[in-house]
């Protein structure tokens, strides 16, 4: 995905969506006091372990595979991989949901770790976060790089898994959730709906 700003589900949108469920109106509450720093804890300690990453001097590998380790830690991958595939989630196997989830986070650590690859000597500040209720918590970043435009990132948290996990991602505007949806959905498509082929064309990608 790249840094631009078509396209997608915008932080303007997901912001709206916020408001409509009520979640800025609990914002003093303890409870949502409480899940809005664990979030942002959880969003720091990612940063903090992103930016040690890309600048680890690791081989480029190395660094996709570390990545799709910290998505295994830090994400929902289940909650993520159910809404991006839609229905078709709904009628597969067990089997073929857990062979889809590994395959996905597959794909989703080298599309997405290319991304944050080119952010070395850069620094992620966590510069606020809002409480949305049942839809978890918004925080908000930037990542500062020498010489160059400021980019921001929203993560959208949710402890639907019973822990604060990330469970959607918005550069510069742009959605994780909504951008791979329409790129999961086309190679559904092209696969002849074969959820099976699907798995194995996402278990391929370099």
């Amino acid at each position: 995905m790249q840094l631009s700003k078509s396209g997608g589900l915008g932080r303007r949108d997901l912001l709206l969506g916020l408001a409509a469920t009520g979640a800025l109106a609990a914002f003093g509450a303890p409870a949502h006091a409480q899940a809005t720093a664990q979030a942002q804890t959880l969003v720091t300690s990612l940063s903090d372990q992103l930016t040690q990453l890309v600048n680890s001097g690791r081989s480029d590998e190395q660094i996709l595979s570390s990545f799709e380790s910290l998505l295994g830690q830090y994400a929902d991958m289940s909650a993520i991989g159910a809404s991006v595939l839609g229905p078709p989630w709904r009628s597969a196997s067990s089997t073929q949901k857990q062979s889809f989830i590994q395959a996905f986070s597959h794909y989703l650590s080298r599309r997405y770790g290319k991304q944050f690859r080119q952010y070395k000597n850069a620094q992620i500040k966590v510069t606020g976060a809002k409480d949305g209720g049942r839809v978890g918590v918004l925080v908000n970043s930037q990542v500062l790089r020498p010489g160059q435009e400021t980019v921001n990132v929203d993560w959208q948290i949710s402890s639907g898994s019973g822990s604060p996990k990330v469970v959607n991602l918005v550069i510069e505007g742009v959605s994780m959730l909504a951008s791979e949806r329409a790129n999961i959905g086309s190679m559904l498509e092209a696969a002849g709906g074969s959820l099976d082929k699907l798995i194995a064309q996402l278990k391929s990608t370099t």
